[in-house]
Parts: C-alpha cells; sequence; structure tokens
C-alpha cells in the first residue's frame, strides 16, 4: 500500500510542478530558486527598514540611499491616479514632524533574480493606515526601491 501511496505521489508530482521541472532543464540541472539567497531578502528588508526609520525620525536622508535616483511614487484616491518623481515623498517627511509612533511590518517579500516586490503594511504614520508595495532592483550588490504604489486606508 505505501509503494502504491510513493508511485501516486511521484505521478503528480510530475504532472503538478511542469515550471519546476521546467527551471531545472534550462539551468542544466539546477534549481533557479537557489540564485535567491537569504541575504538577498534580508538586504531587501534593509532597504525597506531605511524607508520606515526615515519616517520614524522625520528625515527623508536616511531613506534616500535606498532608492534609485529616478524612482516614482503613485497613488490612486478615489480613482484619480496621481504622484511622480520620489521627490515628492522626500519634501513630505521632511516638511512633516517625525512619526516614532509608527507601527510597522514587511507582510511580503518576493525575489526573481535581480528584481523584487515587497509589501508593507504601516499603522499610525501621522494617524494613517498605509499599504505601501514596492518594486526594487539589484543595483550591483544593492537592493533598490524602483517604485512605491500606496494605497491609504
Amino acid at each position: 500500500m505505501l509503494k502504491k501511496i510513493l508511485f501516486m505521489l511521484a505521478i503528480f508530482g510530475m504532472f503538478a510542478m511542469p515550471g519546476y521541472a521546467a527551471d531545472i532543464n534550462a539551468n542544466n540541472g539546477e534549481n533557479a530558486m537557489t540564485e535567491t539567497s537569504v541575504k538577498d531578502y534580508e538586504a531587501v528588508k534593509a532597504a525597506l527598514n531605511k524607508y520606515l526609520e526615515a519616517g520614524k525620525q522625520g528625515k527623508s536622508d536616511i531613506m534616500k540611499p535606498a532608492f534609485l535616483e529616478n524612482a516614482i511614487m503613485y497613488t490612486s484616491a478615489k480613482g484619480e491616479v496621481s504622484g511622480g518623481a520620489i521627490q515628492g515623498l522626500y519634501d513630505y517627511i521632511d516638511a512633516n514632524p517625525a512619526a516614532p509612533e509608527i507601527e510597522a511590518e514587511i507582510t511580503a517579500i518576493d525575489i526573481a533574480g535581480t528584481v523584487a516586490y515587497a509589501r508593507v503594511e504601516s499603522n499610525n504614520w501621522h494617524g494613517a493606515r498605509f499599504s505601501d508595495m514596492f518594486l526594487l532592483l539589484k543595483d550591483g550588490n544593492e537592493w533598490k526601491i524602483l517604485t512605491k504604489v500606496y494605497y491609504t486606508h
């Protein structure tokens, strides 16, 4: 009975994971998932933490190294898209008081090679709750934020 179950699981696995099999074959037998290291995840978290720390201290200079020079930020309030250059975020941070009461959690990080997606949920940022979605690119050995899109609850 155990042999039948194992055989069925093996057959199921071959059909359930065709993309995985293709990834192995495309990389000369190496699993594509091994390209992403724990260090990459930690580096993405470090970039996001610079963003959060800048808000807590009210100093955009803390977050600037985490963003690419031509980064952008957008939102859609009441169905109307607005945003532009990341300088708008820097100006907001510098023009408003520090927000040490921010409570934030990095709720998702997904990395594919040199591209990453991350999500941050934050509460009490000057009394507001935000959902931030970020796209990051690996620039040399550093992860930098290219895009910030956010929703204000």
